[in-house]
């Protein structure tokens, strides 16, 4: 099949999944807009642990266990996070520290706030399939490692090596940590198991395989790795080996170009999603690298956005960005098969 016809055809069928999509679903904040089949569901916005649930408890309740919980809130939030129990993650550079917040159970919390593992400048963010968590520290100039209770593990790379660590992504057999070296224009592979490096991607250019000033970092479920090459305006993907695949994007300000990328990440259809903080939306791309759709305007009000940054999709297609400058991270779903 010609790969123009290829991308035709994944267009079409992007638009034409979920085909029977509910009345209800449509009265919701969904894009694109009626009269189109809705691809993209707002679900929630969380600022403070308030919007959790996490209410103040009662006089007495306070009486008999103690003072309240912490309001947990965002000052300048980066990137963010999901676990295998829905808890979610999220760097807060203005702080600093990370924000957790686990719906199911009405609690939040922040790590990395006090003790040996204190942060300084969190920025990427990931976690494994144990839910231990992998933060991004620019300043420190590594990545600290947390259990699921907050307590730093171990860190991976240190200020010899590491000029600016951004991004941070595990392989999905999680044998590898790739973490972004901005100022080295660069992406160094280390051994999950020894804490090694074993790889280095990229050097400072224009050409394909190189960097400049690369921030996020995506692997997807065939181990592809996805890079925002934010000053170069484009996203570049590399096999599990390192070897590289192509790009897409150029810098302009229509559909399809980059004017300020950010986070990227790729849904479990292959679709990919590229946050640009200057555009106030996210862009959403197919395996051919075509423009499907593009979500969010500039604003403070549901689906708009002030600089957003971080983007994270989890294995149930939610899709969770970063809203800066609101101070607040936005939820959405991918609409197939309703």
């Amino acid at each position: 099949m010609p790969k123009w016809l290829a991308g035709v055809l994944s267009v079409l069928l992007f638009f034409t999944i979920g085909v029977t999509v509910s009345a209800e679903v449509q009265d919701r904040l969904v894009w694109p807009l009626p009269p189109q089949e809705p691809k993209i569901q707002f679900v929630k916005a969380i600022s403070t642990s308030k919007d959790i649930g996490m209410e103040k408890p009662s006089f007495l309740r306070k009486l008999v266990l103690g003072n309240e919980p912490p309001k947990v809130f965002f000052v300048k939030p980066y990137g963010v996070a999901a676990d295998s129990k829905g808890r979610i993650y999220v760097t807060d550079t203005g702080i600093p520290r990370v924000a957790v917040f686990d719906p199911a159970n009405k609690k939040a919390w922040y790590i990395g706030n006090e003790g040996r593992g204190q942060l300084s400048l969190p920025i990427g963010i990931t976690v494994d399939s144990n839910d231990n968590i992998y933060v991004a520290d620019a300043m420190q100039r590594q990545v600290l490692v947390y259990t699921p209770e907050g307590e730093v593990i171990h860190s991976i790379g240190d200020p010899t090596l590491l000029t600016n660590p951004t991004g941070v992504a595990l392989d999905p057999e999680e044998k590898v940590i790739y973490i972004a070296d901005s100022k080295s224009h660069c992406i160094f592979v280390f051994s999950k198991e020894t804490g090694e490096v074993i790889n280095k991607l990229g050097k400072p250019g224009v050409g394909p395989g190189q960097f400049n000033y690369p921030t996020n970092l995506f692997v997807d479920r065939e181990g592809n790795l996805y890079v925002t090459d934010t000053m170069n305006f484009r996203i570049q993907a590399f096999d599990p080996e390192g070897k590289y695949l192509c790009e897409f994007g150029k810098a302009g300000d229509t559909g399809g170009c980059f004017a300020r990328p950010k986070g990227v990440a790729v849904d479990s259809f292959g679709h990919i999603y590229v946050i640009d903080a200057a555009f106030n939306n996210f862009q959403i791309f197919n395996a051919q690298k075509q423009l499907l759709l593009f979500v969010g305007t500039g604003g403070q009000g549901l689906g708009q956005f002030r600089l957003p940054a971080g983007i994270f999709i989890d294995d149930n297609n939610y899709i969770y960005v970063v809203d800066q400058l609101n101070a607040r991270i936005q939820i959405f779903r991918f609409l197939a098969g309703e």
